[in-house]
């Protein structure tokens, strides 16, 4: 063959074989992996990494949550950026380059309580410092499992990447005892009760207790599992605590919520109205002349919703350490009369506690808010 047409020949094989690896290389990709995609554009590859933990560099695959029969649970998927070879926060830099992301949940099964995954935050107000954006998830017992939680991360220069996170919803025994089926007469009896169901229940039960509208003048302890307490009105009497309750540090209990709804807990100037070392959701109580209304101390996390603070020498207080927080809200609040309505000693982790809706009226101090924690208060 003619060697100038064998020439033509190789330029343009060579000028085809350069405008492929042109396109390869410029061409939109798609990245997808479980829990962890590594993902490289033109200057920088960076580990993805997606998780319901504090450890920006441990992906995790698959979550596994007990459901009972609260409305609604919720729980964060935290995603990170990191730099691979340094291993540094990528945050900003990778961020930077997102047009937009997505979280969404399917599954092949039914349920009438979809999951719903809220719209992806980052920074300080996501709650939690280093990490690049959290979306926190909500389910029930009745929501389709087994499910995938996906990310879909659409970047300015074409890229598709998806992180994605398998998770099982496993429904609980559920325990429900009022005074037709248990002694609910005074503190003594309840206090029976309780350790009972703490010496014989699974830890992962769900035992809840609706109390007539009688006055407990006893303390209560609850120890080594949740308890959720509804208390009841009657005659324009409500269930009432004279001497408090106390809720005991539970090891490897970090998950389990004691949920108090409706109680009234009148004090005499003096003591505490709940002091608690665990988790605890507290909606439409009242407290009154408690030298400390709500104490959340040790590893706890105390969220009010909806509830009274009148007359105490402190209405809320924090002073908690390694807490791994189950809710920013504490919203709808009144602190009335209060020497202090909310002291914030030690909060140990950077979550914007969103005091929304809540109403300081005549209070000596509003806020004390000694450990500079953020906070929403519109």
């Amino acid at each position: 063959m003619n060697k100038k047409f064998l020439f033509f020949l190789f330029l343009l094989c060579l000028a085809a074989v350069l405008s492929l690896g042109f396109h390869h290389y410029t061409a939109p990709q798609f990245f997808s992996g479980a829990a962890e995609v590594l993902y490289e554009d033109t200057d920088e590859t960076y580990q993805l990494i997606l998780n319901n933990s504090l450890d920006r560099y441990q992906p995790i695959k698959e979550v596994h949550h007990t459901a009972g029969d609260q409305e609604s649970y919720r729980f964060p998927v935290r995603m990170y950026a990191n730099h691979l070879v340094t291993g540094e926060d990528a945050s900003e830099e990778f961020l930077s380059k997102v047009e937009s992301v997505n979280v969404q949940a399917e599954s092949s099964s039914e349920g009438t309580f979809p999951i719903q995954c809220t719209v992806p935050e980052k920074g300080i107000e996501a709650g939690y410092s280093g990490v690049t954006l959290v979306s926190f998830i909500n389910f029930s017992r009745e929501s389709p499992s087994p499910s995938q939680i996906i990310w879909t991360f659409s970047m300015k220069n074409g890229d598709t990447i998806q992180l994605s996170m398998d998770m099982t919803i496993t429904p609980t025994p559920i325990y429900n005892f009022d005074s037709a089926n248990a002694d609910l007469s005074d503190s003594a009896a309840l206090q029976a009760l309780i350790d009972q169901l703490a010496e014989q229940t699974s830890k992962q039960d769900i035992v809840n207790i609706t109390l007539p509208a009688v006055t407990y003048t006893e303390p209560v302890i609850l120890h080594d599992r949740a308890f959720n307490l509804t208390g009841t009105e009657e005659q324009g009497k409500r269930t009432t605590f004279a001497d408090g309750i106390q809720i005991r540090a539970q090891n490897g209990s970090r998950d389990w919520i004691s949920y108090f709804t409706d109680i009234d807990f009148i004090g005499s100037g003096s003591g505490m109205g709940v002091s608690s070392a665990n988790r605890l959701w507290l909606t439409g109580c009242r407290f009154l002349n408690w030298d400390t209304a709500v104490l959340a101390y040790g590893e706890a996390w105390v969220n009010v919703i909806g509830c009274e603070f009148d007359g105490n020498r402190t209405g809320l207080h924090y002073n908690t350490r390694d807490t791994s927080p189950s809710d920013s809200r504490f919203t709808d609040n009144q602190f009335k009369e209060n020497e202090t309505a909310v002291l914030l000693e030690s909060v140990s982790v950077e979550l914007e506690m969103n005091f929304s809706g809540c109403q300081f009226e005549h209070n000596g101090t509003d806020i004390d808010n000694r450990c500079g924690q953020p906070l929403k208060l519109s």
